[in-house]
């Protein structure tokens, strides 16, 4: 073999890696290109299902007119007298955010203990209303909590309203409180139980809306107190008229 031939053998060698190289850089080319094309279409595909599934408000929002109008002045005996005297949430920047409309109502009948109602509701509810429950409103404004029980308060043959029936004592005043929680159509006592309905309805694909309802009054007897606060909430559902009832307590 001689020098000329071994040259010639090397460029053709040459020749042919490049032709080879050239080739693979091709396939590679193609390979990257429909990878990020399967790439690109996953990621489409993600974005489009996260907007299908992206929980919506499910009623729209009420106005303070409208809301206020839902419960009557005049419930059975009971008249509405002031919306002064209640016990709420420290008023500040963050607690004014957290719901879109609070009622706060005093009535009386000339004879039992004047009865305290706060309505706190929120169109979209996402536990914002949790500032408004007793337990955290209740020692904030220096009152203990000595008694936190469950009760149930029958409306009817076929539905009672689940409630928590708390004492609160602040030394010279005791305020016994029922409250219960509505989110969406469903009732939960347990802030544990409202963060499950709350997961379930935005995995069902909406945000369901939240009312917290808190009635009180103050007085020496248990008894008398619980009494008084059950037939209250029976004239508030009896009498608030279809619109009012499903703010109160769903479609039930």
């Amino acid at each position: 073999m001689s020098a000329g031939d071994v040259i010639l053998g090397q460029d053709l060698t040459g020749d042919r890696d490049s032709r080879h190289d050239d080739g693979a850089a091709g396939a590679g080319s193609d390979l990257l290109s429909r990878r990020k094309l399967l790439i690109g279409l996953a990621v489409g595909g993600t974005v489009a299902l996260s907007e299908l599934y992206v929980p919506r408000r499910s009623v729209a929002r009420i106005n303070e007119d409208v809301f206020g109008k839902l419960i009557p002045e005049q419930l059975g005996s009971w008249r509405y007298a002031t919306q002064s005297g209640l016990v709420l949430p420290p008023e500040d920047q963050l607690s004014r955010t957290l719901y879109e409309q609070l009622l706060t109502r005093v009535y009386t009948d000339g004879g039992a203990d004047p009865v305290m109602l706060v309505m706190a509701y929120s169109s979209v509810q996402e536990g914002r209303l949790q500032v408004h429950r007793p337990e955290v409103c209740y020692p904030a404004a220096g009152f203990s909590i000595i008694e936190n029980s469950a009760a149930t308060v029958p409306i009817n043959d076929r539905f009672s309203i689940p409630v928590r029936f708390l004492a609160a004592d602040r030394g010279a005043r005791r305020e016994y409180v029922m409250y219960w929680t509505r989110i969406g159509d469903s009732m939960p006592v347990r802030w544990f139980d409202q963060r499950l309905m709350m997961a379930k309805a935005n995995l069902q694909g909406f945000i369901p809306d939240g009312l917290l309802a808190r009635v009180s009054v103050i007085s020496d007897d248990r008894g008398e107190a619980m009494a008084t606060l059950t037939r209250f909430v029976q004239t508030l559902v009896a009498d608030s008229g279809r619109a009012g009832r499903a703010m109160l307590i769903g479609p039930h």
